[in-house]
């Protein structure tokens, strides 16, 4: 491969944003729906298959187990999901512009102003960090890693801490209010 079909290559995985908030995120609810899933129907295959060994061995091999694939599954199910998005509150709403990461995420989005209901700042429930309620299409979340696992994300929260306030003091000049309970 030549040096400039390398130095496009490169270019197209990442594509610099000066302007915005870039951020990381990941899609913890369906993370944690999942791993837990898998983690309880591969446990059961494993005690029913090898239920001879582990009636002969003490019980907390049988309880520690699920916990042991929950977390693996945990682990590569936010690496799988986690993507590199930047987000630029404008004039029109909010765009969103996928950088680098997961797939499940869409390449751009933009939420029109007129089209968001209610913004949740500290999400609906624990699996987010930030939501809004949008009509007639799917709502947009934000989820922020707690904990790099794979390398340190510096400052993420940090920028995460700067695009929530400054779209809560934008929002209300559009008509879109701040809903801190998951009525909507």
């Amino acid at each position: 491969m030549s040096e400039e079909e390398k130095k496009t290559d490169d270019e197209e995985k990442t594509i610099p944003r000066p302007e915005g908030y870039t951020i990381v995120k990941y899609a913890r609810g369906w993370v944690l729906f999942i791993s837990m899933l898998f983690s309880l129907v591969i446990s059961a295959v494993f005690i029913v298959a090898f239920n001879d060994y582990f009636g002969e061995t003490d019980d907390w091999l049988v309880w520690i187990m699920p916990l042991v694939i929950y977390a693996l599954f945990f682990i590569i199910g936010f690496k799988i999901t986690e993507v590199k998005v930047n987000l630029k509150i404008t004039i029109e709403g909010l765009e969103q512009t996928r950088l680098s990461g997961s797939r499940i995420y869409p390449k751009y989005r933009l939420i029109k102003w007129g089209d968001m209901k209610s913004f949740h700042p500290n999400g609906r429930n624990r699996c987010q960090n930030f939501y809004i309620s949008v009509r007639n299409n799917l709502n947009f979340r934000i989820s922020v890693p707690m904990l790099a696992l794979y390398k340190w994300r510096k400052g993420n929260s940090d920028v995460f801490e700067e695009f929530r306030n400054d779209f809560w003091e934008t929002a209300p000049d559009h008509n879109v209010h701040v809903a801190f309970f998951a009525i909507t």
